[in-house]
C-alpha cells in the first residue's frame, strides 16, 4: 500500500483537532468477552488465504486500507481533540490490532495508524461502524522491542514519557510491516527532532497569557520531557495551574527560572533551555509533604516559601499578583489543612451524672 497524505485532503467535519495524548483514555476500551466468541486462538487467523492480504483486501467493515484512510480524514472521529488530523501528514501504515497496556488485564481491539511522527490509536465501535479516539503517541523517544511471549506476532512499544504497550498483529505479514515501518519512522523522528513542527516552546514561554498556558499544558502532555523520572506525566492527573517562576534554594545559590506545575497531588518543576527548544525535568514534590508560607507581598516582592520534611526551604518568586495568589490558593487549600487536623470526639457524659438526671 502506498502512503496516503492526510494533509492533501479536506475533511467534511473533523472538529477542532486532537490532543497528542500519551495515554489511552479510560472507559473506551472494548474488551472481548465469552459472549462475543473471541479467544486468544481467534486473534490470529490460521487460514493461509487470509494471511495473503492484498491492496484490495477488506480490513474492517468491508473497507480496504485505502478506504479506511479516506474515512479518517472525511468523517468526524468521536473524542477528537487538539491538533487537526491533517497536520499528521501521510499515513505510512495502518491495521487492526489487539492492544494491551500493563494496567489492563485483557487485550482490546484497536485500529492503529502510523504517520511520519506519531502513532494514532483508535478504538473500534462496531455497532456504529466508527472510530473513537484513544491516544496520539509521538515517535520521538519511543522504543520498539519484539517480544518472546506466548502470543505470536507481538511487539512492545515503550518510552520515558509513554506507558508500555503490547501490540498484537493478526498475522506475520502485518507484524513484519509494523516492525519495519515503525523502527524506520522512530529513527527518522529522533534524527530530525530539532525541526519538529510541534516544537513551539519559544512561542509559549514565558506563559504570560491564558492561551499560552493552555497550549503549554497540551505540549507537556504530548511531547518528550528530557531526563524524566517516575510515572508518566499523564498519570499525575489534571494540571491545576502552571506558571513561570524564579526558584532559589540553599543548593542553588542564585535564583533560576523554572516552570512550576501544580497537579492534584504533586508539585512539578521543569526548566526550559536558553534557546526555548527543550524542556527538562528538575524535580517533583508531594503536596501532602510540603507547606507554603507567605513571605512578603510588599514592594512588588511576590514571594512564598516551600518547606517540608523531604526538601530544604525553597523560595518562589512570582512575576504577577495573579500567579502569586493562584499558587498559594492551590498550595494552601482548606481541605489540605483539614487533612492534617485531628478531630476530637464529643465528651462522654459520665454514667453517674446521667443517673441523677
Amino acid at each position: 500500500m502506498g502512503c496516503c497524505n492526510l494533509s492533501a485532503r479536506q475533511a467534511g467535519s473533523a472538529g477542532t483537532g486532537q490532543d497528542e495524548g500519551e495515554l489511552l483514555k479510560p472507559g473506551r476500551i472494548r474488551m472481548w468477552s465469552n459472549s462475543e466468541g473471541q479467544s486468544e486462538a481467534s486473534i490470529h487467523p490460521k487460514d493461509p488465504a487470509i494471511l495473503a492480504e492484498t491492496e484490495d483486501t477488506a480490513v474492517l467493515w468491508g473497507r480496504t486500507r485505502e478506504e479506511l484512510a479516506n474515512l479518517l480524514i472525511t468523517q468526524p472521529i468521536s473524542g477528537w481533540e487538539g491538533m487537526n488530523i491533517h497536520s499528521l501528514g501521510e499515513i505510512i501504515w495502518s491495521s487492526l490490532v489487539f492492544l494491551r497496556s500493563y494496567c489492563m488485564e485483557e487485550m482490546c481491539e484497536c485500529y492503529v495508524v502510523l504517520s511520519s511522527s506519531h502513532l494514532l490509536i483508535l478504538s473500534v465501535d462496531r455497532t456504529k461502524a466508527a472510530f473513537v479516539y484513544e491516544g496520539l503517541l509521538p515517535l520521538v523517544g519511543m522504543r520498539l522491542r519484539k517480544t518472546a511471549s506466548g502470543i505470536s506476532h507481538t511487539f512492545e512499544i515503550s518510552g520515558s514519557m509513554i506507558e508500555s504497550r503490547l501490540i498484537c498483529c493478526q498475522n506475520s505479514a502485518d507484524f513484519n510491516m509494523w516492525v519495519q515501518h515503525l523502527q524506520h519512522q522512530i529513527k527518522m523522528a529522533n534524527t530530525h527532532r530539532p525541526v519538529s513542527p510541534n516544537n513551539n516552546i519559544s512561542f509559549l514561554v514565558p506563559c504570560d497569557e491564558q492561551w499560552k498556558k493552555r497550549e503549554l499544558m497540551r505540549h507537556l502532555l504530548c511531547n518528550t520531557i528530557l531526563k524524566w523520572e517516575g510515572k508518566p506525566i499523564q498519570h499525575l492527573g489534571r494540571i491545576q495551574y502552571l506558571t513561570m517562576v524564579q526558584v532559589a534554594s540553599g543548593c542553588m545559590g542564585d535564583s533560576e527560572e523554572r516552570l512550576l506545575i501544580l497537579f492534584p497531588e504533586d508539585l512539578l518543576f521543569l526548566s526550559v533551555d536558553k534557546d526555548r527548544t527543550a524542556i527538562t525535568y528538575k524535580g517533583k514534590l508531594p503536596l501532602n509533604g510540603i507547606q507554603a508560607k507567605e513571605k512578603s507581598a510588599m514592594l512588588g516582592r511576590l514571594q512564598f516559601e516551600i518547606t517540608g520534611r523531604l526538601t530544604e526551604p525553597i523560595l518562589i518568586t512570582c512575576s504577577t499578583a495573579e500567579d502569586y495568589e493562584k499558587c498559594l490558593f492551590y498550595l494552601q487549600k482548606p481541605e489540605k489543612i483539614l487533612d492534617h487536623l485531628t478531630l476530637q470526639p464529643p465528651p462522654i457524659i459520665p454514667k453517674k451524672s446521667r443517673q441523677h438526671q
